[in-house]
């Protein structure tokens, strides 16, 4: 099996989400956090969504790409939970996730409670869950999505075109930033929001003073 190099697009997209990861990464260290499961889980959830986010980066960097496309709906699925557990979850919902690693609203349940909160209101949870989320346990399960994009010509082989590389590459990069706004938010670092906010929407963003 032969690697393919990425194409330039594809490389430039690569690192400029890298760099917004070690952005997040540098903007991490210092956040002080209550203690409480309603405060530290969340934010437990959040920093795995993050790297997730780094680690979907560095597979396709490394021309991994089957696994990185896997990771994505793990991605998405920590922010989702995080943010219900810290926005909406009762305190004993909280523990039964804590004590029994369990969660009873289905995960469209979850969304649905987590938009109704101020900042949510865009829909851009359900809009992702709606459009994408079939895709997104194709490539986690090994469905079509996976299976389709192993055949190149007549050799099995790894065939992810630039369009769908640059797609994951955006989407986890965003998440990423989505949920380090989160964390930010817990922590009441508005500063760290605002520059978070402004990578989003590709403007420059310096680092907070702390």
């Amino acid at each position: 099996m032969q690697v393919k190099a990425h194409s330039d697009e594809v490389k430039a997209a690569l690192e400029s989400a890298c760099g917004q990861i070690t952005w997040i990464r540098e903007n991490l260290v210092g956040i002080e956090l209550k203690g409480d499961h309603r405060h530290r889980i969340p934010a437990q959830l959040f920093d795995l969504a993050i790297e997730h986010g780094s680690g979907i980066h560095n597979l396709i960097g490394a021309n991994i790409c089957a696994s990185a496309f896997a990771l994505v709906r793990s991605e998405f699925e920590c922010f989702v939970r995080g943010a219900w557990l810290h926005h909406c979850a009762s305190d004993a919902e909280i523990e039964t996730f804590s004590a029994k690693d369990r969660i009873d609203p289905t995960f469209g349940e979850l969304i649905d409670a987590v938009e109704q909160k101020p900042g949510f209101d865009s829909k851009f949870l359900s809009n992702v869950k709606d459009s994408a989320m079939k895709a997104m346990h194709g490539y986690t399960h090994g469905g079509i999505h996976q299976v389709s994009r192993r055949l190149d010509g007549d050799y099995i082989e790894p065939c992810f075109e630039d369009g769908a590389l640059l797609e994951v590459i955006q989407f986890s990069a965003t998440m990423a930033l989505i949920a380090f706004g989160q964390t930010a938010a817990l922590a009441d670092r508005e500063d760290l929001i605002v520059a978070a906010d402004a990578l989003m929407t590709g403007e420059p963003a310096d680092t907070p003073a702390a």
